[in-house]
C-alpha cells in the first residue's frame, strides 16, 4: 500500500505546482492581452484544485485520518515565477505538463492503486486522468488558434467541482468524466 500513498503524494505535489504555475500563466496571458487565455488557466487551475481535494480525501481514507496539504505539499514560488515564459510557451508548457500526466503518471498510478486495492486512490486517479485529457486539448486548441494570431472568442467556462473537467458556454446535463449531473459545475468567472 505504500506505493499507492506514495503516488498520492507525488500527484498532490504536482497538482499544487500545477494549480499555482496555471494562476502566475493566466497573470501573464492577461499582460499580455489575451484574457481568453487567461480565462482558461483560471479555469484550468481550479479544475486542479478539484484533484487535489480528491486526493487528499483518497490519502485520508487510506491513512485512517485527516491529511492537511501544507504537511505534504511545499510550493516554491521563485521557482515557479522562473519558469514562466511569454503565453505561447506557457501554453505548450502546459500542454506537456497534462500529457505526461494523462499517459505515464495517472496511467501508472491508476495500476498501482487497482493492484493493491485501493478504489478510493484509483477512482481520484482516474477522474484526474480523464480530465487532464481535457485540458491538454483545450490547452492545444487555444495555442493553434494564438499561433494563427487569430482572436479567441469570449466563452463562458465551467468545471466539474467533483472531477475537474472544463466545459465551454453550458455544462452538459452530465459530465462525460464523472457522469455527475451539471448542478456540480461551477461557472469559473474572470475579472
Amino acid at each position: 500500500m505504500s506505493i499507492v500513498i506514495e503516488n498520492l503524494k507525488e500527484a498532490l505535489n504536482g497538482e499544487s505546482i500545477a494549480k499555482r504555475k496555471y494562476e502566475m500563466y493566466a497573470q501573464k496571458a492577461k499582460e499580455e492581452n489575451h484574457p481568453e487565455i487567461a480565462h482558461l488557466f483560471k479555469a484550468v487551475s481550479f479544475a486542479e484544485s478539484i484533484h487535489i481535494k480528491n486526493h487528499l480525501r483518497a490519502l485520508s481514507v487510506i491513512q485512517g485520518s485527516e491529511i492537511k496539504l501544507n504537511d505534504i505539499v511545499s510550493v516554491n514560488e521563485a521557482e515557479l515565477k522562473q519558469k514562466v515564459k511569454d503565453t505561447a510557451l506557457n501554453l505548450q508548457d502546459a500542454i506537456d505538463g497534462e500529457i505526461y500526466e494523462t499517459k505515464k503518471m495517472y496511467k501508472q498510478f491508476e495500476k498501482n492503486a487497482s493492484s493493491k486495492g485501493q478504489d478510493v486512490a484509483e477512482l481520484s486517479f482516474s477522474l484526474a486522468r480523464d480530465a487532464e485529457k481535457v485540458h491538454a486539448e483545450l490547452f492545444s486548441k487555444y495555442l493553434k488558434t494564438l499561433k494563427k494570431e487569430k482572436k479567441i472568442k469570449k466563452q463562458k467556462i465551467y468545471v466539474c467541482q467533483i472531477c475537474g473537467n472544463v466545459e465551454f458556454n453550458e455544462p452538459p446535463e452530465i459530465c462525460p468524466v464523472c457522469d455527475h449531473s451539471k448542478e456540480f459545475y461551477k461557472e469559473i468567472n474572470f475579472d
